[in-house]
């Protein structure tokens, strides 16, 4: 298959710690080794934080708020909630432009290319070397310097073992004798059965785009030619491409056979799991991060591969994983006490490996000593296919799309869901973006961040 495609491919091994501790202590660690100089008076951080889906708001509210004052007593947050979506993008331009910023803040890549090109983003490396940051890492690849040398953002490292999945109630698709759809064509038809049974065939989340935005659209393409999505990740296609164009059909094909609910194009992130979770919508196209709350609010809770959309194209042999090398937590350059703030941002990307490895029994590149055990059988099942596929694919979205492209994709994929827009049109909006946008990842290159291996 792969020599097929002739696709290069990120590959990554899985790693689950072995160590067993409940916090890390690291910051204490720092100061009994005099690398730093803990302030005789609390230094005050804003912090901007995504506020708009639940696991942003546990890691906030269970993990960061939590263990603030046992694990950084000398700092003292003041959390700004910045929604999330193109809330929490628009909020964050402001603050780019305005010249004043958080003094920490999570930021996706294609929003901060923009904040380091303000020159409003702290080079970290210094902190990161200095404290041996870099050796909690079991991959390199996340505290590797970009080409200037410099590091601008902290993370868990959780994202590399996160992929969409279609989820589905297994007692439903029982219940009215339905099997899990193996291609496009197949998939189409249960929605239709699903429909005449009242049933919402697939809940997403819309507003803004943002399920397409985010893996929709990748899988589209890559459930026809996963190489498609690994030029465009190169800067080596456009849209005009005709998998793309045909990726856009499949959508606004779904949209008009209403597979998605009638409201999706307003429906928000909570609303969209619940919908799915309360047993109004039958499948749910989401990222497996929401796996620990499908798996407890609805115990019949499976997930299939992707449809296939063209005959020899398997989606077990090529996944989407979220993320990119510079998403994560950031540091203003102008805040007044960089170090306090540098400590802070790597405290809050050690509390998502905790979240991510407590709550969630999940792996992270970030070691946090937490021994992942009794793991569910279906979070396994995640892991292990996930392990298995020979082709993983970082997302377009987040690796790919500057500020620009995506800021448009959002609108143009919000109009596709209204089932009265087409992909032409959205190709002559959109195109002359992404053009510009393609010509800056070949000036640039990824060759530091992504690194294509071609598979035997």
């Amino acid at each position: 298959m792969a020599n097929r495609y002739k696709i290069y491919a990120v590959i990554f091994v899985l790693i689950i710690t072995a160590a067993c501790s409940d916090s890390p202590g690291m910051y204490r660690r720092y100061e009994a080794s005099g690398n730093y100089t803990r302030s005789t008076h609390k230094v005050k951080i804003l912090f901007l934080s995504i506020s708009d889906s639940d696991v942003r708001v546990n890691i906030r509210e269970k993990y960061i708020k939590a263990n603030l004052e046992k694990e950084m007593p000398d700092i003292e947050v003041e959390y700004d909630l910045g929604g999330g979506g193109q809330d929490y993008a628009s909020k964050l331009k402001v603050y780019n432009s305005s010249g004043s910023m958080p003094d920490v803040w999570f930021s996706e890549q294609n929003l901060s290319t923009v904040v380091i090109a303000a020159d409003n983003a702290l080079d970290l490396s210094p902190y990161i070397f200095r404290w041996d940051f870099d050796k909690k890492f079991s991959g390199k690849d996340l505290i590797m310097p970009d080409k200037n040398g410099k590091i601008y953002c902290v993370q868990s490292g959780n994202d590399k073992f996160t992929t969409p999945r279609l989820w589905y109630h297994k007692d439903l698709f029982e219940k009215y004798g339905i099997q899990v759809p193996a291609t496009y064509e197949e998939l189409l038809k249960v929605c239709e059965l699903l429909n005449a049974k009242g049933i919402v065939p697939i809940s997403i989340i819309g507003r803004d785009g943002w399920t397409l935005n985010l893996h929709l659209l990748q899988t589209m393409i890559m459930s026809e030619d996963p190489q498609v999505v690994i030029d465009m990740l190169n800067g080596a296609t456009d849209f005009t491409n005709p998998v793309i164009k045909r990726a856009l059909e499949r959508i606004r094909e779904l949209v008009l056979a209403g597979a998605f609910p009638k409201n999706a194009v307003n429906t928000g992130y909570e609303p969209a799991i619940n919908m799915y979770t309360s047993g109004s919508a039958a499948m749910l196209a989401a990222f497996s991060w929401e796996l620990p709350k499908l798996e407890k609010l609805s115990p019949d809770t499976d997930f299939m591969p992707w449809p296939s959309a063209r005959m020899g194209t398997s989606t077990e042999d090529a996944v989407q994983y979220w993320g990119a090398p510079l998403s994560g937590y950031m540091v203003w350059s102008k805040t007044k006490n960089p170090e306090a703030a540098a400590r802070f941002a790597m405290y809050c990307a050690t509390q998502d490996a905790l979240y991510y490895n407590i709550e969630s029994k999940s792996p992270t590149e970030l070691n946090t000593g937490v021994k992942i055990e009794n793991s569910s059988v279906l979070a396994k099942k995640d892991l292990e296919q996930l392990e298995l596929t020979p082709i993983k694919v970082p997302s377009i979205w987040s690796a790919a799309f500057n500020t620009r492209t995506s800021a448009e994709i959002s609108v143009q994929n919000s109009k596709l869901l209204t089932g009265r827009y087409s992909p032409e049109e959205y190709i002559r909006a959109i195109n002359p973006l992404w053009l510009e946008n393609a010509r800056e990842i070949r000036d640039k290159g990824r060759d530091l961040h992504y690194r294509f291996h071609l598979l035997p």
